[in-house]
This record gives structure tokens, sequence and C-alpha cells, in this order.
């Protein structure tokens, strides 16, 4: 599945794709208290035709070393259904390390502070928010599942003009659905940053965990560098 995916994506850019697209690549990189070195990838592209492109990489060691093990990607194609909605078609292809454990998952997401009633109060406070549904899910190892997740995805700059966009908090909260012999069962990951402009896109950051998918030790404290590219 990975390279039809794949496939759709080189076939985006290279349609939509003419050199003057806007967007970031934003690294991190953490130590977490639970004794494990996390490091981060975002990339974000905005395209021609209402067509956005997002991925989150992560690389996890779980020991108290440099050493990187764990891999874990979600890679997202967005389309914007009219130019001035707030509402975007999503296609997210999940990579995890293992077998037959990858998943394609389609919804919708919804900007929240872009729906026009109440985006100036929020554009006043500087607030972002947006929800995205996960209404089907395809693994090549079960059947097809529905609602399975429910990301919500937030962004709070800190007095940008006063402090000169030195300061924000933001994050992300994963509402994840399923059914274990007739009964359904919630888990949920969510990370909650932290972060301070040191010298230009440089920033320290501290970050909040929770993933009660584990069976133990599901809370954590990340600190960490982050430095980010614009385009």
């Amino acid at each position: 599945m990975k390279y039809i995916f794949l496939s759709i994506l080189f076939i985006l850019l290279s349609r939509f794709s003419n050199g003057q697209n806007t967007g970031f690549l934003d690294f991190n990189g953490y130590y977490d208290t639970r004794n494990e070195s996390v490091m981060t990838l975002n990339i974000l592209a905005n395209m021609e035709n209402r067509f956005q492109y997002f991925s989150l990489t992560n690389f996890q060691g779980h020991e108290p070393s440099s050493e990187l093990e764990d891999l874990y990607s979600e890679q997202n194609i967005r389309w914007r259904v009219r130019d001035t909605s707030s509402f975007d078609l999503t296609l997210q292809y999940v990579l995890r390390g293992g077998a037959k454990n990858d998943d394609w998952r389609l919804g919708f997401r919804w900007t929240v502070t872009s729906f026009k009633p109440v985006q100036a109060f929020f554009k006043k406070i500087n607030f972002r928010y947006s929800v995205n549904p996960m209404m089907i899910q395809f693994r090549e190892s079960t059947d097809p599942k529905f609602l399975t997740l429910i990301e919500h995805v937030y962004r709070l700059n800190i007095a940008p003009k006063k402090l000169n966009n030195r300061l924000y908090i933001g994050g992300f909260w994963d509402e994840a659905f399923g059914n274990v012999d007739g009964k359904l069962i919630f888990n949920h990951v969510s990370e909650h940053q932290l972060g301070i402009r040191v010298y230009k896109e440089l920033y320290a950051v501290t970050e909040f965990r929770i993933n009660t998918f584990l069976p133990y030790n599901n809370i954590g404290l990340g600190y960490g560098l982050e430095y980010k590219i614009k385009f």
C-alpha cells in the first residue's frame, strides 16, 4: 500500500507544484523522562488547487542513548472543498514498524477557528484549532473499521507582538476508538508543547505527553530543541 500512496503523493507534488508553494520543515529532538530519545520531522506544503501535504514522522529509541529504532509516520493529503471553506477532505497513510500494521484512513478536517462566524475572535487571540474525524480505516490484516480516530490539533501564540513571536503553546489530542469482544474501548495520545524562540527559528521546547496505549509508564515529559525552516 505504501507504494500506492507514494505514487499518489508524487503525482500531486509534480502536478501542483510550481516552485511557489508555501510551508515548512520542522525538526524536533527530545529526551523523554521515560528514558526515551525521540526525533520528529514535520513537513507542510501548501500546493495549488487547494491541496495540502502534511507529514509527521517519529523516530524513537527506548534506551537512554541516541539510538533510534522505532518508526511511526503519518502522511496526509488534504483538499479544501472551496477557497473560502473551513473544511478539508483528508487521506491519511500511517506507517509503523512491523508487518501488516499500516493503515489507510479517510475523513475530513474542520478548522474551527477559520469558520467565518468565529474567525475574527480567534484571530484576535492568536488561537488556531482543528478537528479531524477519521471515518473509515483500512488495514491489510483486519476488516475495515469506522470512526476509528478523532484528531484535535491546536496552537496558541502568546502575546506575539509584545514578545516578537517568541512564545507558543501547541499540541494535539488523538482519541482512538476500538472494539474488543463487542465492547467499545477508548485510548488517547496527547502531546502539549511549550516553545520559546531563542535565536531566529531555533526554539527550546518542553512537552507533556500521555499515551494510554502503553500498559504502564504512559506519562512522560520531553524536553529538547526545535528548528523550523519556512518556505
